[in-house]
């Protein structure tokens, strides 16, 4: 299982180097998503007062000298029909009504009673990080949910090869947000509702800022959250077989056996699916980063044994493909934990000597590729190299955790 192990409780900006610059193209991969088009909901967002926003302003121009891998690639539309296997959780008449909206018989202590029993799937995840990402690493949205409802995050996609004056080091679609969910309302044992009561961006959606880092910053909104009417999250018993597929899709890497095995979070509007993990279950950042390296191997090994299989060339392209995509992912996921809980010292080193590998990585790629130009085994072979020195790197970046 893809577990997504990295601390992000607060205000999040992770800076996501350790993929970036990748700037070959994969042949014969799928494309990635359409940039979004909705607008921030009308009247749901609550404006912060200008010392907050100030405050928001300076973490977010500290904080990313990093960037993301890969390029940003268009948004897929992903809505889906697909209903969750239970009645209209907002009607009054529903079998699966809140607590909160029953009537209490005896006054304000059953009604407190009441409260807490709506609130409680909020206190279970709160110490749970939801993830949203299309495995490439190129983009994700790290989602924190907190007991009284409230929560924080943050979405990032960057373009190393959108550059120009004032932004040499790329273009990045990012927000930091927060904001409130409504109370949830009991659907099934396994299922909860709710919707978004507002939610907060520091900037404007659409808002473009060059930095003295020479990174080109769009501000945009919180890609998962984007469009949402009914959110449904999903306790880990929730049965695989009985939620939607578009949901399921998203997080089919994570999922082992009939259950789900997490809490799981899904935009049934725009058909987009959140896993999660419980990041404070290990107990060192070297424990985390050696648990996300563990995974990817599973991965993988379940993708090397398809690609010696694979009957056609294209097959092995795009499998290959794949296989070089968890790794990267991994990478990116690994300098996130790093970036948060290593000193400040070590992250600079390790800044200036990421860049130097991405170089190195970039060369080393284009140069097996070459060797087959034009060849039907191109793309396998840059893949394959690209995936085998992403694997090292990542075992290489374990090392510093290991020690600091």
């Amino acid at each position: 299982m893809k577990k997504i192990v990295w601390l992000a409780a607060g205000a999040l900006l992770l800076g996501s180097l350790a993929g970036c610059g990748n700037t070959y193209e994969r042949i014969e991969t799928t494309a990635g998503r359409t940039e979004a088009e909705s607008q921030a909901q009308a009247g749901a967002a609550e404006s912060t007062s200008a010392a907050e926003k100030a405050s928001k302003e300076e973490n977010s121009m500290t904080s990313s000298d990093t960037m993301t891998s890969d390029t940003f690639a268009p948004k897929e539309s992903g809505q889906s029909d697909a209903q969750p296997a239970s009645a209209d959780a907002s009607s009054e008449d529903s079998a699966g009504q809140s607590a909160l909206g029953k009537t209490a018989a005896d006054g304000t202590e059953a009604q407190g009673a009441a409260a807490d029993a709506a609130s409680l799937p909020f206190a279970d995840v709160a110490g749970w990080e939801f993830y949203f990402s299309s495995g490439a690493g190129a983009w994700y949205t790290a989602l924190d949910i907190h007991a009284d409802g409230t929560f924080d995050g943050h979405y990032q996609d960057a373009d190393m090869g959108d550059t120009g004056e004032g932004y040499s080091n790329g273009t990045l679609y990012y927000c930091d947000f927060s904001g409130k969910f409504t109370a949830p309302e009991k659907v099934n044992e396994t299922t909860y509702v709710f919707r978004i009561e507002s939610i907060n961006y520091p900037y404007g959606i659409g808002e473009e800022i060059n930095t003295e880092e020479q990174i080109h910053y769009i501000y945009t909104e919180a890609y998962g959250l984007d469009g949402a009417k009914d959110l449904y999250l999903y306790l880990p018993e929730s049965r695989v077989a009985d939620l939607p597929e578009d949901y399921v899709n998203w997080v089919h890497w994570d999922v082992q056996g009939d259950t789900l095995g997490f809490y799981g979070l899904y935009n049934e509007a725009q058909g987009e699916g959140f896993s999660s993990n419980l990041y404070a279950e290990y107990a060192s950042v070297y424990d985390r980063i050696a648990a996300e390296i563990a995974a990817t191997e599973e991965q993988a090994a379940e993708l090397n044994a398809e690609l010696q299989k694979a009957a056609t060339q294209a097959d092995m392209n795009e499998i290959s493909g794949q296989l070089y995509q968890v790794w990267d992912d991994t990478l990116n996921v690994i300098w996130g934990i790093m970036k948060t809980n290593l000193n400040p010292e070590l992250m600079d080193q390790l800044t200036v000597e990421e860049r130097t590998w991405i170089t190195g990585k970039e060369a080393a790629v284009k140069a097996a590729g070459d060797e087959y130009k034009g060849g039907s085994l191109q793309s396998m072979v840059m893949n394959s190299k690209a995936a085998e020195l992403t694997r090292e790197r990542a075992y290489a970046l374990a090392e510093y955790a290991k020690f600091d």
